[in-house]
């Protein structure tokens, strides 16, 4: 996952062309031989700046390890063998060295769980900015290919600006005196956006989604107990992460996780799920949900494109509007 959502989130992509340069770079052998477009010089000349200055370190020291699949594949690797002359190792579960740092250990109770990592108190400097808890039932999506959904959402993001920008240039210079004409061409550009970043996101395989709560430091703890509990029962979602304490004092967010963002009787089960174990009160102030996609684009609840940050609020799921 990226970094933090934006608190202020709870107040209310397309198929890769035939160029070789539009790739960035060929993942199998009939990319590289195969006989394609390579695309204008200047498109071609900018990509290959780009391919120059890409850092693979910093995807794998900055993205990689904090991306739910790799969260997930580490969990489930094969716990390490007893040595049975070593009666330490004959309980790897009571042993700090051999539990997950941030994540619930296959073998591991709630309650050592809670109590080994408390919210309010474990530090983003030991542990980093999440504190991961899995349900009985999930599964790694190894299948979710984030750089290049990255890649093409970035594009989506850029080719959006420019057409934008022409037409936010072409209002200025007509000299209308309101900007109703304006609004009525940026508003289905902005509707193709989102479809575009969707529809790139399922390309990608980048379909996690999460309902979002953002206890209090006080509450945190016990909100937390709440939902890794009825997690573990399988009445919640796929899976779930609160932040860890970075000294700002803030709220604490809370993800619960479902699988796919455009299920949309799964994230009502997840959500009655919550309502049912006292997480979310029907009549109280409504909690959003959002897909990953959006968080990996840093697509917050103030962008610049426009863009409704939230895809579903409680308050419509349970309303039935949705």
């Amino acid at each position: 996952m990226s970094s933090k959502e934006d608190p202020m989130d709870i107040d209310p992509i397309l198929s890769d062309d035939s160029s070789f340069y539009g790739q960035y770079f060929p993942t199998t052998s009939s990319e590289i031989h195969a006989d394609i477009n390579p695309g204008d010089e200047t498109e071609k000349g900018r990509l290959e700046q780009e391919a120059k200055t890409y850092d693979p370190e910093l995807y794998w020291s900055t993205v990689h390890s904090k991306l739910l699949s790799t969260v997930q594949h580490e969990l489930r690797a094969p716990a390490a063998s007893a040595d049975p002359k070593n009666k330490d190792q004959e309980h790897p579960t009571d042993s700090p060295s051999v539990l997950g740092k941030n994540q619930r250990e296959r073998r591991e109770t709630i309650p050592h769980f809670l109590s080994r990592l408390p919210p309010s108190k474990t530090l983003s400097s030991d542990v980093g900015p999440w504190i991961w808890m899995f349900g009985p039932t999930s599964k790694s999506q190894l299948d979710q290919d984030i750089p290049t959904f990255l890649r093409k959402g970035t594009e989506i993001l850029r080719t959006f600006e420019e057409e934008s920008s022409s037409l936010r240039a072409a209002h200025d210079e007509s000299g209308a005196k309101t900007t109703a004409g304006l609004t009525r061409k940026l508003n289905p550009l902005r509707r193709n956006l989102e479809k575009d970043i969707l529809d790139a996101a399922r390309e990608s395989g980048v379909v996690y989604g999460k309902w979002m709560l953002f206890p209090s430091v006080r509450e945190v703890d016990s909100t937390w107990k709440t939902v890794v509990t009825a997690l573990e029962k399988g009445d919640l979602g796929d899976g779930a992460k609160v932040a860890t304490d970075d000294g700002s004092g803030q709220s604490r967010l809370i993800c619960i996780y479902t699988k796919v963002f455009g299920d949309r009787a799964d994230i009502k089960r997840v959500l009655r799920g919550m309502v049912d174990v006292g997480l979310v009160d029907e009549g109280d102030r409504p909690i959003y949900y959002k897909c990953d996609a959006y968080t990996h684009l840093e697509i917050t609840s103030k962008n610049e494109y426009g863009l409704k940050a939230s895809m579903y609020s409680s308050r419509d799921v349970l309303g039935g509007k949705i």
